[in-house]
């Protein structure tokens, strides 16, 4: 088996000592690629030669306590600090005497950078931590991450826009090769067949789970085999999680229960090593996110592969997400296609706040530096702005390019699932809907017509199309649900014709134009 390819192969302390202060240099690689021990090892030597210091900036605080613990094991705590980029952002929001002074250090590393886009949905405040960055011309810049495609992008603009020395780049191109099946699921319930189904069978699996709500919920149902994790900020559900289980999880790299149940708290930066551990589930919707819950498990050679489970996101779905993200960034399309006019925003969307955040507001200072008295103008968060316009157009390749299944098809290419030679995807799909479809092939082998409008109350209910709790009742809407369901029937509209016969034995014609049938399809 040919030895893949780490950090350290291809950025050797001779290629380190190239770099120059206030460069920016991007690191992209697969999770397990080595970059802690690049950070530990060949940079540390190099800081330590010439008296420098390391920052380490990693965006959850259960990683930074991973890593700590790594540093001080390892004897590395002389050079290298880990902080949050929250600690930076929070520094610098509120004045505080316990400010990183960031001209401290030579090498300022930005692990898992994708933080500033990724984490930019639920906290406006990433682009401070970057800007702090990028401002501190007199350090040398690191970025790294699994997932920094669309931050990378951004960085490319960034530096363009500002006249920045062209970024240095590296990258290990990424082997999905670990991944024994790939399989799609529809519903949240299946999630707990695949408990019991692992139970049964005595495996080890991981389930990612965005919503505390729902990942609390599976785990209330098999506490006895499962231990359960989210953000320490979620006030509702973080009271059920065991503190001291989770930081043993993080020591050991390991979990003694059959079922970890976690939010994307470790979506990044946690080590799992196990080879029991076969089955990851995972209910998240960002690309990025979504791989990097698939490296939290440590592969360590080519036996040790794990079954990958994703929860669908449907067409449907996919087209109310872009049309929520347009609505969204819509305040700040206008600001700035009327060149940044603070009196034209307020007239077109007058007494109205952007509740996303994406504009803020900023106070005004005179040359001096003093504050302008009652004097603001507004800002647009622009890693804010970048990430939705990205995922606006990644969801549009997922529906038009990809078509039926696009979210399936989007993922399976990047997993190596998909026969460029062929055109054929290889992934397994659950088909759940057992009780529907059992039902439309009766219906079928029994050649029932629906003349009428309440003879259709059933079907239509069994089908169950909603949108905003309201039953929704179309042939179009109704087929696209089939469709989107991967069911094998559609609804057939037509006209038809029927004579009746009264109850004094005469037949009379009636025609009916808009007569259902379920055809198999």
């Amino acid at each position: 088996m040919e030895k893949k390819k780490r950090i350290s192969d291809i950025i050797t302390k001779e290629e380190v000592s190239k770099w120059e202060i206030g460069s920016n240099i991007l690191v992209s690689a697969p999770m397990g690629a080595g970059k802690s021990y690049f950070c530990k090892n060949t940079l540390y030597e190099l800081a330590k030669e010439v008296n420098g210091k390391i920052l380490m900036l990693i965006h959850r605080s259960n990683c930074v306590e991973q890593f700590k613990y790594e540093i001080e094991r390892d004897g590395k705590a002389d050079v290298i600090d880990v902080r949050t980029y929250q600690s930076l952002e929070y520094g610098s929001l509120h004045n505080t005497k316990n400010q990183i002074n960031l001209s401290d250090y030579k090498y300022i590393v930005s692990d898992e950078f994708h933080y500033f886009f990724n984490d930019s949905s639920f906290n406006n405040k990433t682009a401070i931590s970057f800007q702090m960055i990028m401002n501190s011309t007199d350090t040398i810049h690191i970025f790294m991450s699994a997932t920094g495609e669309h931050m990378t992008r951004y960085m490319e603009k960034y530096i363009k826009e500002n006249n920045l020395k062209e970024a240095i780049e590296y990258e290990i191109p990424f082997d999905f090769s670990f991944i024994r099946q790939l399989t799609f699921f529809h519903k949240d319930v299946t999630m707990e067949e695949f408990i019991k189904e692992g139970i049964e069978q005595g495996d080890k699996g991981i389930f990612f789970i965005q919503s505390a709500e729902k990942a609390y919920k599976l785990y209330s149902k098999f506490k006895k085999h499962c231990v359960f994790n989210c953000s320490a900020n979620n006030k509702k559900y973080y009271k059920y999680v065991d503190e001291d289980t989770i930081k043993n999880i993080l020591k050991n790299e390991r979990f003694e229960e059959q079922f970890l149940i976690t939010t994307s708290c470790f979506d990044a930066g946690i080590n799992i090593i196990d080879r029991e551990v076969k089955h990851i589930v995972i209910d998240i919707v960002d690309i990025g996110s979504l791989i990097q819950c698939m490296g939290r498990k440590r592969i360590q050679d080519k036996e040790d592969d794990v079954n990958i489970y994703i929860k669908i996101i449907n067409n449907q779905k996919l087209a109310g997400l872009r049309r929520s993200i347009q609505q969204k960034v819509e305040m700040a399309d206008f600001y700035i296609k009327s060149d940044y006019s603070v009196e034209q925003l307020l007239k077109k969307y007058p007494r109205e706040n952007d509740v996303n955040n994406i504009l803020y507001d900023v106070l005004l200072y005179d040359v001096d530096g003093n504050i302008i008295a009652n004097s603001y103008t507004k800002k647009v968060n622009e890693l804010m702005y970048f990430k939705k316009k990205e995922d606006i157009l990644d969801y549009g390749i997922m529906m038009e390019e990809y078509g039926k299944f696009g979210y399936c098809k989007f993922l399976a290419r990047i997993f190596g699932y998909f026969n460029e030679e062929t055109g054929a995807y290889n992934y397994r799909m659950i088909k759940e809907e057992y009780e529907l479809n059992e039902y439309l092939e009766r219906i079928v082998q029994n050649e029932n017509v629906f003349l009428q409008i309440k003879d259709r109350k059933e079907l239509i209910e069994k089908i169950n199309a909603r949108q905003d709790g309201k039953l929704l009742k179309k042939v179009s809407t109704l087929n696209q649900v089939l469709e989107e369901k991967e069911l094998d029937y559609r609804i057939k509209q037509f006209a038809t014709t029927r004579y009746l016969t009264d109850k004094f034995g005469n037949k009379k014609k009636k025609i009916y134009k808009h007569a259902w049938k379920v055809v198999r399809f």
